[in-house]
């Protein structure tokens, strides 16, 4: 029983364990994929080198769009390198933010740079989105991203949203927001989408202590759809290797 974490950072200052315990933990839950998004580029030669000594860990260098103002085009060339690098499974984590200080024409400029890049290389996105559905959207569906895919990371949106976000061949990242007492929505789409759509996320430091978080949120997703673990663990695995074009 294997299962994928698509969205972990193990390398956020915030933890309290080495990262050789963290990647040991996964392990031991039976986590056998763990994908590190990027967040600023003074982390993406960090993210490839922990992908290089640890196997089960895979990379996927991006801006995040709380440092949209850094893009420029000598990032766009290092970014261009590191997508051909085989450790590099997805550009990310990026997208629009209205909760962030950062111009929003700013955050436009470079969430649209670096969706090119990704296309060109023939890779999935990793989507950061909060209160910009409309406008992550419309820039999504004019990218062609339906060509690559990607996972909408931290999906907790309406089920009418979800199928906009089907329709563009995203699949949903689905992370603790499922274990929350006043999940209201995600509970209800989680059971109404097709089971193809469906992976799994912690996003710690930030929204789980540690990889085990994992397993909490695969048995409720388990109980939701009326499947076992083992199940649960096949279909989300299946998943998210076939978005990040890992079926070995």
């Amino acid at each position: 029983m294997l299962f994928c974490d698509t969205h972990i950072h193990l390398l956020a200052p915030e933890w309290e364990t080495s990262v050789r315990a963290r990647i040991s933990a996964a392990r031991r839950c039976g986590i056998d994929l763990l994908l590190q998004p990027g967040v600023r580029a003074a982390d993406w030669k960090s993210l490839i080198e922990l992908a290089d000594e640890s196997p089960p860990v895979f990379a996927a260098p991006g801006l995040h769009p709380m440092v949209a103002d850094c893009w420029n085009p000598q990032l766009a060339e290092r970014l261009e390198v590191l997508a051909l690098n085989e450790q590099v499974l997805a550009i990310g984590e990026i997208g629009l933010d209205a909760l962030l200080a950062v111009d929003p024409g700013v955050q436009e400029r470079t969430f649209r740079g670096q969706l090119e890049i990704a296309l060109t290389a023939e890779l999935p996105v990793l989507i950061h989105c909060r209160k910009k559905t409309a406008a992550v959207l419309t820039i999504l569906r004019a990218s062609g991203i339906d060509r690559t895919g990607g996972i909408w990371h931290g999906f907790s949106g309406s089920l009418e949203t979800a199928q906009q976000i089907i329709d563009l061949g995203l699949v949903l990242g689905i992370g603790p927001v499922l274990l929350r007492d006043n999940a209201r929505k995600l509970p209800e789409v989680v059971k109404a989408v097709p089971a193809e759509v469906l992976v799994l996320e912690t996003d710690a430091p930030d929204m789980a202590a540690g990889p085990r978080v994992l397993i909490d949120v695969a048995n409720r997703l388990a109980e939701l759809r009326g499947w076992t673990l083992e199940e649960t663990a096949r279909i989300t695995t299946a998943n998210a290797r076939r978005i990040l074009q890992r079926q070995d």
